[in-house]
């Protein structure tokens, strides 16, 4: 399967968004994801990582 994990980057960790995220639309800093069964979650932040091979959408967040 293609589904990615987001992951927050919060100082020296990383804590967990959302699982299963199919799309990912960027409007500025204001980030939208869905997942596969159609839910949402929003983040405010830049996307600073996004490793294919582990599935993975590193966010940092906005200061």
């Amino acid at each position: 399967m293609c589904e990615s994990s987001v992951l927050i980057e919060k100082g020296a960790g990383r804590e967990l968004l959302m699982e299963d995220v199919v799309h990912v639309t960027v409007e500025g800093e204001d980030i939208k994801f869905r997942g596969i069964l159609g839910e949402t979650q929003h983040a405010k932040g830049r996307i600073k990582e996004i490793n294919l091979m582990k599935h993975t959408i590193v966010i940092e967040e906005c200061k």
